[in-house]
């Protein structure tokens, strides 16, 4: 009993290590400007089913439910990994600090050069004060609710600095105990 304890204090600690170690290699290779970026023509739609697809498993242990919005492709020119890393944390983090049984709604949609993606889930929520700090690098929201949910604090700061890549921006909405909805803006370029 004690060593399987142990064992799992293992396993979640090297996960976490795992998660700390991607996701600053994200935010150096960015930041740097060393990652070479491949600019395409890439469908926003399809990099939030792939996210969706992804964390599936993970929302279905917790009986939350994930749904896509979207009544049209959503095409621009972007860096699919990029928009992976966008969506990929969006969603893990609406997952991860949601309720048992709650539910993600994800939104993309275009609005003449802007395209808005939002994900929204009936979590924990966030203080206004935390609201205004959830971008910086290295930072989590600790308290009772958070201290089992693994993180790095570098997730959103990402998001971010990928939003602002595409003359963007991140924003969130948030109420404790009822939710969050972040929103991400990326101005859509004319193709050539």
């Amino acid at each position: 009993q004690v060593y399987e304890e142990l064992l799992e204090r293992c396993m979640v600690r090297t996960e976490y290590m795992r998660k700390m170690i991607t996701d600053l290699l994200d935010l150096t290779r960015i930041e740097s400007g060393e990652r070479a970026r491949k600019v395409e023509t890439c469908d926003l739609v399809e990099a939030a089913q792939a996210a969706m697809d992804t964390m599936t498993p993970e929302a279905a242990k917790r009986g939350v439910t994930l749904e896509l919005h979207a009544d049209a492709p959503v095409v621009m020119q972007a860096d699919r990994t990029e928009m992976d890393i966008v969506f990929n944390n969006l969603v893990s983090n609406a997952v991860k600090y949601n309720r048992e049984n709650g539910r993600v709604d994800i939104y993309v949609a275009r609005n003449d050069h802007t395209a808005t993606i939002t994900v929204k889930d009936t979590g924990i929520g966030m203080e206004q004060d935390e609201c205004k700090r959830i971008f910086d690098d290295f930072v989590r929201i600790k308290n009772e609710k958070t201290m089992r949910i693994l993180g790095s604090g570098l997730g959103l700061s990402t998001v971010k600095k990928i939003a602002l890549i595409y003359e963007g921006d991140v924003t969130v909405a948030s109420e404790p105990d009822k939710g969050s909805a972040f929103t991400v803006t990326l101005k859509m370029k004319p193709a050539g």
